[in-house]
């Protein structure tokens, strides 16, 4: 009524859209594709992994589900640990530990033997390698208090997803963790309604833990076991052997396979085979195979030598001979 005619039909046609929940345009996320672009967070390109070996394969990226899967005792959870322990190193990142299948106590020794670089007991493992001193003993436990934070049942029952993941998120927001392991998979409480299949319901729980991580930007290592192996013939598993449902492949970002050598005639059995079988992010690696040795008296992940790489690609390849002649 002030300004006149030209004015009021200025304002209806420079009116925006009432917004509608859940619906965007592009435009709205300028903000976060700048920084994107611009690499102001700094790890938009991924974090190292601390293995030249194992960078070009997989790097690890805020906001991402990496499943990590390998047959009984090859020390998925050990590299998962040593990865970690890189990580922390190079960027100070802090981590929440759902870890069902380790006591506190064995779980500080193997953090604090990959930290100091020492055995933790005085005892066979360690060969002549001196034990870690009282006072390096004092330092590992401060560090372990400032970069670890754990999710423990202290009840007899079983700890549900939810749950898990609710105390994962007061972790984010309280003491700044960017990194959440759930060890393993079949330690969850697992029920589920009647009509629900063992699919559906994997389905389920791997759209929350992708859900968390993308709204916390927090990088989540999911371990889940194979399901048992008939006619094994040593080779490693596939990420579709894994029990419960294909989803954990096809719902996952990263999936990686967790494979020790057991055969003294294919090489060293310290040597250590990470299998990535799966990297939907193509800026942060590609499907390979890294060799790593592992210190059986530190716990301690170094890159293996080419010389012994060849030897066990090469006993593999006749392994798979062998497997396709039966």
């Amino acid at each position: 009524m002030f300004l006149g005619p030209r004015a009021l039909k200025e304002v209806i046609e420079g009116a925006e859209l009432y917004p509608i929940r859940g619906l965007f345009n592009f435009k709205d996320f300028f903000p976060e594709i700048d920084s994107y672009y611009l690499g102001i967070h700094g790890d938009e390109l991924g974090i190292p992994t601390g293995w030249k070996c194992m960078d070009g394969l997989y790097k690890v990226v805020p906001g991402e589900l990496t499943i990590v899967t390998g047959v009984p005792n090859s020390g998925k959870s050990e590299w998962i640990d040593a990865l970690l322990c890189n990580i922390n190193n190079q960027c100070g990142w802090k981590f929440v530990l759902c870890s069902m299948e380790n006591k506190v106590r064995d779980h500080a020794r193997k953090l604090l033997e990959k930290h100091i670089k020492k055995p933790f007991f005085d005892a066979r493992y360690g060969g002549s390698v001196e034990r870690m001193s009282k006072d390096e003993f004092e330092e590992g436990k401060e560090w372990l208090n400032e970069s670890f934070h754990l999710i423990r049942c202290e009840d007899d029952c079983l700890p549900s997803i939810d749950w898990v993941l609710n105390l994962a998120k007061a972790a984010v927001l309280r003491h700044g963790v960017r990194g959440l392991v759930i060890d393993p998979y079949n330690e969850l409480d697992h029920q589920r309604p009647p009509n629900q299949t063992e699919t559906e319901y994997v389905s389920q729980i791997l759209t929350k833990i992708k859900r968390f991580a993308q709204h916390h930007s927090c990088h989540v290592w999911f371990v889940a076991h194979p399901r048992q192996l008939h006619n094994w013939t040593g080779a490693p598993p596939n990420m579709y052997d894994i029990s419960g449902s294909a989803h954990f492949i096809n719902k996952c970002d990263n999936g990686i396979v967790i494979h020790r050598n057991r055969d003294p005639d294919a090489g060293p059995v310290d040597v250590v085979q990470v299998c990535m079988k799966k990297v939907r992010n193509k800026v942060i690696g590609q499907i390979g195979d890294a060799f790593l040795t592992y210190d059986r008296i530190t716990g301690e992940y170094k890159e293996a030598d080419e010389a012994i790489v060849a030897k066990v690609v090469k006993q593999q390849i006749r392994q798979k001979s062998t497997s396709y002649q039966r």
